[in-house]
């Protein structure tokens, strides 16, 4: 995992439990959809039914396709949902790793808050100097700690391989 891919994980940590929300709504909805097809009886003597109405098996088989594309879509929201869960509890496990100061730290340069509505609203990364007279150190101090502390989340990364991770 690089530096970039850490820093894209902090950013979304406290809006994975909304985005897996958002997984679970699109099954609810690929569950409605699916059970709403209708497909039209097989007309097996080849002969035209009436207007509009195939008469072949390969007409039949593409309108069956509906329902897989659903149970596809199904599939890979399920997949999308476990490695959300599994990249948020690696970085909650990392995170504990940490100093508490490091935490404190990232979490102010790139987490925002865990308030949904402040984070949303107002979220920007705050200046450097900002973030290192809150913690009291200089800035580049701050900018040291981070870096190892991202350095220390790598490391972590490279222990752990995710699905679909690129080594």
């Amino acid at each position: 995992m690089t530096v970039n891919e850490v820093k894209e994980l902090l950013k979304i940590y406290y809006d994975i439990p909304q985005m897996i929300d958002e997984e679970f709504a699109t099954i609810r909805h690929c569950e409605e959809q699916k059970d709403r097809i209708n497909l039209p009886s097989v007309n097996l003597s080849g002969l035209p039914g009436g207007k509009g109405v195939p008469g072949d098996r390969t007409a039949n088989m593409a309108l069956a396709d509906q329902a897989r594309y659903y149970e596809d879509e199904i599939m890979n929201c399920y997949r999308r949902i476990a490695a959300l869960r599994e990249k948020k509890n690696w970085l909650g496990l990392a995170l504990g790793r940490l100093d508490k100061t490091d935490r404190y730290i990232l979490e102010l340069a790139y987490m925002g808050s865990p308030d949904p509505k402040q984070r949303h609203r107002t979220f920007r990364r705050p200046p450097w100097k900002e973030i290192a007279d809150k913690v009291e150190y200089s800035e580049s101090q701050t900018r040291e700690r981070v870096r190892i502390a991202m350095l220390q989340l790598m490391m972590l990364a490279d222990q752990t391989a995710f699905p679909g991770m690129v080594r």
